[in-house]
């Protein structure tokens, strides 16, 4: 009997409403990538394209910032990258017309000439706006570096 119920909640979990189209996984990857790396090049231009006008961040220090006010952090000019990032241990789920991506996002850093690494846990959320998938809201959680003994 457990079976038969645990393969009916399994079944009604990937389940997608008749009008949702199956999300694919590197779509949403990309479009993470694209964030993180206009972010990095201070690209305001893209960051505006990719992000619903709805965007809203919450930044590592808890400040809830809606898309204009983010968006003034950023110059509308590509910059010089002032770090490296790697995306890592991504985890996409789907509800409908809108998906949220997980993961681990390491940056390094030039100070002084050292590279200096930091990483965060970062939740994206997504949304299917006509033909294309925008974000529609961030969140980074830093990771405190391990203690020194």
């Amino acid at each position: 009997m457990k079976s038969i119920f645990a393969a009916l909640l399994l079944a009604a979990a990937t389940v997608l409403p008749a009008h949702a189209t199956p999300v694919d996984t590197v779509t949403i990857i990309d479009l993470v990538h694209t964030f993180i790396d206009a972010e990095v090049h201070v690209d305001a231009a893209t960051l505006r394209a990719i992000t619903s006008d709805q965007f809203t961040e919450i930044s590592p220090l808890g400040d809830v910032d809606p898309r204009e006010k983010w968006l003034g952090f950023y110059k509308e000019k590509v910059t010089e990258a002032k770090a490296q990032f790697v995306i890592d241990q991504t985890v996409v789920r789907q509800f409908g017309d809108s998906a949220i991506l997980t993961a681990l996002v390491t940056f390094t850093v030039q100070a002084n000439g050292t590279p200096r690494s930091f990483s965060a846990r970062m939740n994206f959320v997504t949304h299917k706006d006509g033909p294309d998938w925008k974000l529609v809201s961030a969140q980074p959680t830093p990771i405190r570096p391990p203690a020194k003994s």
